[in-house]
């Protein structure tokens, strides 16, 4: 009744606001979509309906639209995307991520992380769904994701400032101008959650017999065994911040330098742990057996309450020369990044807790150096060359240390006690042909990759012994051929089929380490992950153009999957063991029937399945984990004139974190189908003085009827946030 009652509301809202004319005036003849242009598709502007795949825009009013704490979460209401990932592959590993072009997945892991990434210099974010590696090369199974910043050609300023539940505090401000050939703007932002919230709960199975404790709750693990909650592991703070710097110089009326420069850093804490259960005098306990009913009884221990603390920054620097010789153009990119990773793990003997558990800290330091040189130019008056060679060094290195304080990592008591240490560089040829079959109407696109790449000087183990392993090398061949058939001016029609691939990273060939359940051993022999892809899709507009509906079907083999496994001793190791199909479907609209109200949805479904795996059979037919099998996103946005309201909500379907499918959902540890709603209103007030242009005001819920509900840990109750935005 709550949702109904939201969404009869929202209607009667629009009802108010709406003027009288009718949906589809004669007046209004004129199309009122303007043709977006995306570079990311093809490395050349192409406008995103005559793009060879699947392609849309989060533009700066998209990202007004929601509350935004972390750049993916501009994301959220996407179709095809789940969590920053792309269709229905469920590493991040398996999608590439970039900053202006610049490959941001991690050296030595493969995934990438978003809570380095600025927000408020983001001009647009360019969604490439599908295979993009004959293009772009690895970890671009499922896609590609290219997050493009801002660069001012006037003076532009703001600053900022949010505050919101569990003592969440946003802040920043930028500034920006041209000064003749000369661009520049510099950015910087916060966002501290300074209290935070119970993520974790703390869960212990039962047992046969009496406890002499009371207090706690019965809630099943996800695997369905009987489980009793005697705690939490503490409210989450997180604090992250970001410095932003982009410079550019016009050379020519053609050419210009570009640099871009972003220095993140993201630290998570805990705070102390709450306890759930009692002794006989109604204290809080965190030692000792609470008795459950029923004859039995589950044991607590202060060390079963800790968690660790993480500190990640990340440097991002690239140099970016453009110029038109002529009738070609080209693009040089020259980029370094710098990792930095520290977590630590509590090692809690008997009797030590929050305040004195002693532990360990890894550190991770990755280097990467990247270079890409792209030319295009046109052969005759109907192809388009673009093709280039592209550069890539990882140098990885990662220690670990024992602590005395687990919470402080600078209490080391020894030198290194172990390490993993590797290389890798890759070097690629690209080359992809645009040709227009029919002038305006049918657009061929044929491309290849071949990359080809050597890992060496991997070293991982015990620092007094470590093991050396071998040096490898391998290559991929990435083609993909494309059509784009425009019958229609209201009406496009694309297909493709490709092959992408992911590299095994230097995690996979070089980490062998000690885990708290064994041994856990890289392998150097692995081969890379491959995905075949066909599509095809439709984009139809209706009603001059104010009603957009899209579709595409997919259908992906993937091969080679990198799985770990276990022997009876439980000791893992890494193999090429898997093989996986994924078919699914998206479906997208949009409504414009008046200028001051749109209404937008779109469904995703994922029919993934697990086709083979070697070390274990009993997967076979399963689902792929950690991925849902329908999401459904929909909203309405009203604006009129300096005021705006925006009501979003998504529905996440079935998701298994079991690996054989038998958990069970709405527990801990496992996933709730679920529909999150979330609401925000904007008036931006003018002010038209020389020293202010207007004020924005935000106010905005997240959970809007406060679900409860489990994303493996505790979902976020119902959130508010109030936010001032000056802009100049």
């Amino acid at each position: 009744m709550k949702r109904l009652y939201c969404l009869l509301l929202s209607v009667a809202l629009v009802g108010l606001g709406t003027p009288a004319t009718p949906c589809f005036a004669d007046d209004e003849k004129k199309s009122i979509v303007l043709d977006e242009v995306v570079v990311s598709a093809t490395r050349t502007e192409t406008e995103v309906d005559k793009a060879p795949a699947s392609v849309s825009v989060v533009n700066e009013e998209d990202l007004e639209r929601v509350t935004i704490n972390r750049l993916d979460e501009a994301l959220r209401y996407e179709a095809g995307v789940y969590d920053g990932k792309l269709r229905g592959l469920n590493s991040s590993s398996h999608t590439l991520l970039m900053l202006n072009g610049m490959p941001m997945n991690s050296g030595w892991y493969g995934g990438h992380r978003w809570e380095n990434l600025a927000v408020e210099n983001v001009d647009r974010i360019e969604i490439v769904r599908g295979p993009g590696s004959a293009l772009y090369g690895g970890n671009a199974m499922g896609g590609t994701i290219n997050v493009i910043t801002k660069m001012p050609d006037q003076f532009e300023a703001g600053l900022r400032t949010r505050i919101g539940s569990d003592d969440n505090l946003s802040y920043g401000g930028h500034v920006g101008d041209r000064v003749g050939n000369f661009h520049l703007r510099l950015g910087f932002e916060r966002d501290e959650e300074i209290c935070g919230y119970p993520p974790y709960y703390v869960q212990r199975s039962l047992k046969s017999g009496d406890g002499d404790l009371s207090g706690g709750f019965y809630m099943p693990t996800y695997t369905d065994s009987p489980a009793w909650i005697v705690g939490d592991q503490g409210d989450r703070n997180d604090d992250q911040w970001n410095v932003d710097v982009a410079a550019a110089y016009d050379l020519t009326d053609t050419g210009s330098v570009r640099f871009d420069g972003q220095v993140g850093n993201y630290a998570y804490d805990y705070g102390r742990p709450h306890s759930y259960v009692y002794d006989a005098s109604g204290n809080p306990v965190f030692n000792g057996n609470v008795d459950a009913g029923d004859g039995q009884y589950a044991s607590v221990s202060e060390s079963d309450f800790l968690k660790g603390r993480g500190d990640m920054t990340n440097h991002a620097y690239m140099a970016t020369y453009t110029e038109q010789f002529g009738s070609l153009s080209f693009t040089g990119k020259f980029g370094y990044q710098y990792e930095y990773y520290e977590y630590t793990t509590p090692t809690a003997a008997g009797g030590q807790g929050y305040d004195d558990a002693q532990g360990n800290v890894k550190e991770f330091d990755t280097d990467t150096y990247f270079t890409d040189l792209q030319f295009s130019f046109p052969i005759g008056a109907r192809n388009t060359i673009t093709t280039g060679i592209y550069g890539r060094h990882n140098i990885f290195d990662q220690g670990q240390y024992d602590i005395a304080y687990y919470r402080d990592v600078d209490s080391k008591t020894s030198g290194k006690t172990e390490l993993t240490q590797g290389k890798d560089r890759y070097f690629a040829f690209y080359l992809q042909d645009e040709l227009s079959i029919i002038p305006d109407r049918l657009n061929l696109y044929a491309g290849a990759r071949f990359d080809y790449w050597e890992a060496y000087d991997g070293l991982s183990g015990n620092v007094d012994d470590p093991d050396a392993l071998d040096d490898v090398d391998n290559s991929a061949v990435s083609p993909k051929l494309s059509l784009v058939w425009q019958p229609l001016k209201d009406t496009t029609v694309k297909g493709s089929a490709g092959k992408a691939f992911r590299a095994p990273t230097l995690y996979d060939l070089y980490r062998t380490y000690e885990s708290s359940s064994g041994m856990v051993y890289s392998n150097p022999d692995l081969d890379p992950e491959t995905i075949w892809n066909y599509e095809i899709g439709v984009i139809q507009y209706f009603a001059q153009r104010r009603l957009k509906v899209g579709a595409t079907a997919f259908y992906s083999d993937i091969d080679n999957l990198i799985y770990s496994y276990y022997d009876d001793e439980y000791n893992s190791y890494k193999d090429n063991a898997g093989q996986a199909r994924i078919q699914g479907i998206e479906l997208s609209a949009s409504l414009t029937p008046w200028d001051i109200f749109s209404l937008w949805a779109n469904y995703t479904y994922n029919d993934s399945e697990i086709t083979k795996q070697d070390h274990d059979p009993e997967m076979e037919g399963k689902k792929i984990t950690d991925m849902p099998d329908q999401v459904i996103n929909i909203g309405a946005d009203i604006q009129y004139h300096w005021f705006k309201f925006s009501l979003s909500g998504q529905y996440t379907g079935r998701i298994y974190q079991s690996k054989y499918n038998t958990d069970i959902p709405d527990v801990y540890k496992a996933n709730s189908e679920t529909w999150l709603w979330q609401a925000k209103q904007t008036s931006t007030i003018p002010v038209n003085a020389s020293y202010l242009d207007n004020i924005q005001l935000s106010l905005s819920v997240e959970n809007l009827f406060d679900e409860e509900y489990f994303d493996y840990s505790i979902g976020r109750e119902r959130s508010y946030f109030a936010e001032l935005k000056l802009n100049w």
